[in-house]
């Protein structure tokens, strides 16, 4: 041995020719110990030969007898670990990761190649978050970045990407394939055609378009296929000899994440590979790949092009794959896992842990930088990961991400709580605003357990807790416009299984209600640690009513973000607030807090009469900065894409569906506009974006005119925002000055808004210059509204007054300021 003893827990088919010896030829004894496990794999290896090695035989009759795939180590194989190896590289599986952490101190290296669903949230449902987390010596090491994009970022803070090689037998045999040679038939894949379900439907799916003549399925089956058409198990070398045979291959698979080998290789046999449009093979290509098939239909079509001896199109795909197989071949890959292995197994190859767990202890004096501890897993249900970025539909939310932006920037240590499976995505969401002085808080009164089920029984819950049930209803609605039969069954039965809790959930808010009114508060034990640890010296609740056990605090300062009261006007809407407990929570907390704050003057100036009782010289007011930083660097979309076919011509308000929006008056609004266009001869229309869908009564007669897309990132609102006709603002009701026209001011985008004290109070004079309309006169709105589709340049002008007002008033320094006074006072 010239360097380390490494661990490398693996037995897939490729690997264990590519990868395992590859690392003996870098110099490294490395052990791997037999496929043991009950749990049948057509990649594994089963005849396991033992390597050379320098460990003590004892050591070595335990490690070869232990079954580290799937179980969990036992004691006396994780002392052998512990003592012999100095680091550890497990492939693939998350669970054996999480086993494999539980058991070794030592360095961990995390190689995949590949997986259809999150790493991230896998690893966090099986308790792996914390384990990484929190150490040191840790690697995670994907094969591209592409497949990496669906994680949080907690574990691509880890990250380092290197691809994997095909094996020797395929090198081999590098463009050895010529379409004189081949038969007419196109190649097709699926493994396990009978004994899985995900295989089965796609078994049934390749019958369904392709017929049998012509086309062969390769891939390894545990059970015998009675069908000529499935070549099945065969011998290694026989597989490549049917596979060269083949006049083309087709991928009909669409998992973005996720590249079976088989086409790879027949790429490097130098056939010509067809693919289906969204996999993760189409994603190596550029748009306009020849091999692309945008449909499984337009699949098919092309596939019997080829089989029927499309030369032309054969030779146009095999020159644009020259740079997508390359990714792949050993010339390419091994100088990248050379470098990278040595790396991360060097001397100096530890991998700094990010620290983004906080485990509160029993502290009696305070650390150097003040800490705030925020209150936020409630919102982490809301929280959305997609194309790489996290966005939250909920207003609070995103407030609470700009103060802790500016907390951070003045020099606060912070602490946000989380359940267990939501903290990757609140770290991704809450990350980019507070960088390196970000912690995460685990509130779960159990620790990790229980299994899918109850991680999924949990999500419900907590989503039933948090959500509207209309949100659910929407997402429904939205699918069946959509046409996404696929995804309607899941979505029914998460909106039953909702409907459900949240029926339980009423049941227990009755009685929970009667507990505060008496001044019993929940009990949950993480309020008891936060007490007990010197350490934390402020608490942000964000919510009035969304903690209660935070009434519990002690000795602590506490400050309640409280951007309004809507109860106060709305008295017998549940929807809006207005219930007992909701009052009896609120009451406690503001009696709680220190200081209370608030972006509205106009709150501030009725939180004293409200039932809350809060004190007035308790009130902070800190009107709030645009809080779309990100909304700035938008792209255009791609013309695929959800916001790649806009309308001409779209007045946009994003925001969720409560009663004092008055979407209908939105809706409205757009329908007469489109009634004095038509009279008026015009052939535009003019269309209403909201980002929640309205229909029946609620639409006005517009229906066909809106558009609703609820989920978008900072860069994607921002894009709506731009190219928006104008913000049509139509709440009769805020707790802030509405973010939406400090994002619309921000953007350069004409306003068109409600004549209401949120807005006149805080701009003063130069909101005079907004086209500000009663509440509920669509009349008035339309007139404004046509007045900008005739000159949108010349509406923007005048609204400049309020736009230099608003960068002033709102700056984000201003705002800095004074949670600077709040929290130092």
């Amino acid at each position: 041995m010239t360097k380390k003893r490494i661990f490398w827990l693996g037995m897939h088919k490729v690997l264990s020719q590519t990868e395992l010896p590859r690392l003996r030829a870098l110099g490294y004894e490395v052990f791997n110990p037999p496929y043991l496990s009950d749990v049948y794999d057509q990649s594994a290896v089963y005849s396991w030969v033992p390597s050379d090695s320098s460990l003590p035989k004892e050591a070595l009759e335990i490690l070869t007898r232990t079954n580290f795939f799937y179980d969990e180590i036992p004691a006396d194989a994780a002392e052998v670990l512990n003592v012999y190896f100095e680091a550890a590289i497990v492939t693939i599986n998350p669970l054996w990761l999480v086993h494999f952490l539980k058991a070794y101190r030592g360095r961990v290296i995390y190689r995949t190649y590949g997986q259809p669903y999150s790493l991230s949230n896998e690893l966090t449902n099986i308790g792996g978050l914390p384990l990484i987390t929190e150490r040191n010596d840790f690697w995670f090491m994907p094969h591209s970045e592409k497949v990496a994009e669906i994680e949080d970022e907690w574990l691509r803070s880890r990250m380092m990407v290197v691809p994997y090689c095909l094996t020797q037998d395929v090198v081999d045999r590098r463009d050895t394939w010529t379409i004189e040679a081949a038969v007419p038939e196109l190649g097709l894949l699926c493994p396990r055609a009978m004994d899985i379900p995900y295989y089965t439907n796609n078994y049934r799916h390749l019958k369904h378009y392709f017929p049998a003549r012509g086309y062969r399925i390769f891939g390894a089956q545990n059970v015998p296929v009675d069908d000529d058409q499935v070549v099945g198990t065969v011998e290694r070398s026989e597989f490549l000899r049917h596979l060269a045979l083949m006049r083309g291959f087709a991928y009909h698979y669409e998992e973005p994440t996720v590249c079976y080998l088989p086409p790879i290789e027949f790429m490097t046999l130098g056939g010509p590979v067809l693919f289906k449009d969204g996999s993760l093979l189409s994603r190596y290509f550029p748009a306009d790949a020849p091999g692309r098939a945008d449909s499984i239909e337009d699949l098919v079509k092309r596939s019997e092009r080829l089989r029927k001896g499309g030369g032309s199109l054969s030779r146009e795909i095999i020159e644009s794959q020259a740079e997508v197989r390359k990714l792949y071949q050993p010339e390419y890959v091994w100088p990248l896992f050379d470098a990278a292995m040595t790396r991360a197994l060097g001397d100096d190859g530890a991998n700094r842990a990010p620290g983004l767990i906080y485990t509160p202890t029993v502290k009696t004096t305070a650390p150097a930088a003040e800490t705030v501890l925020v209150a936020f897993h409630g919102f982490g249900p809301l929280i959305v990961h997609r194309d790489g970025k996290y966005h939250c539909a909920e207003g609070i939310a995103r407030v609470v991400r700009q103060i802790i932006r500016a907390l951070s920037d003045l020099g606060f240590k912070i602490v946000v709580t989380s359940r267990r499976q939501d903290a990757g995505r609140i770290q991704g969401f809450l990350a980019p605003a507070a960088s390196s002085d970000l912690r995460i808080m685990l509130v779960d009164d159990a620790g990790p357990g229980g299994g899918k089920p109850m991680t999924a029984i949990g999500r419900l819950r907590e989503i039933a807790s948090t959500r509207p049930f209309s949100a659910n209803v929407d997402h429904l609605k939205g699918l069946y416009r959509s046409k996404d039969f696929k995804g309607m069954p899941r979505a029914l039965a998460s909106t039953l299984a909702v409907a459900a809790f949240k029926v339980l959930r009423r049941a227990q808010q009755r009685l929970a209600g009667v507990k505060v009114a008496i001044g019993v508060v929940p009990y949950e034990k993480y309020v008891d640690l936060i007490n007990a640890d010197a350490g934390i010296d402020h608490v942000l609740i964000p919510h009035y009513y969304m903690f209660p056990e935070l009434s519990r605090l002690k000795d602590k300062d506490v400050v309640l973000y409280l951007p309004d009261y809507m109860p106060h006007f709305y008295r017998g809407s549940a929807e809006m607030g207005a219930t007992q407990q909701a009052a009896a929570i609120g009451k406690s907390l503001a009696g709680k807090a220190r200081r209370v704050l608030t972006n509205s003057a106009f709150t501030a100036s009725y939180l004293p009469e409200t039932e809350l009782a809060v004190q007035a010289q308790n009130i902070a007011h800190i009107p709030l900065p645009f809080l779309n930083d990100g909304s700035l660097k938008a792209e255009t979309p791609a013309t695929s894409g959800p916001l790649g076919k806009l309308p001409r011509h779209y007045v946009f308000y994003p925001t969720r569906n409560r009663p004092s929006k008055r979407l209908a008056d939105f809706a409205r609004t757009v329908a007469v506009v489109n009634e004095r266009l038509e009279k008026a001869g015009s052939k535009d229309r003019l269309f209403g974006l909201l980002t929640t869908p309205l229909s029946g009564k609620s639409a006005g007669g517009a229906e066909s005119h809106l558009i609703s897309l609820p989920e978008l990132t900072d860069a994607e609102l921002g894009y709506l925002y731009r190219h928006a006709l104008c913000l049509l603002f139509t709440s009769e009701m805020e707790g802030n000055f509405p973010t939406q026209i400090t994002e619309a001011l921000h953007l350069g985008v004409p306003v068109v808004a409600t004549n209401i004290p949120l807005i006149t109070l805080e701009l003063g004079d130069v909101s005079a210059c907004l086209d500000l309309v009663d509440v509920g006169d669509v009349d008035g709105f339309a007139d404004r509204v046509m007045a900008i589709l005739g000159d949108r340049p010349a509406a923007a002008r005048r609204q400049q007054d309020a736009r230099d007002v608003a960068s002033r008033q709102f700056a984000y320094d201003n705002f800095k300021q004074g949670l600077s006074e709040l929290f130092r006072q």
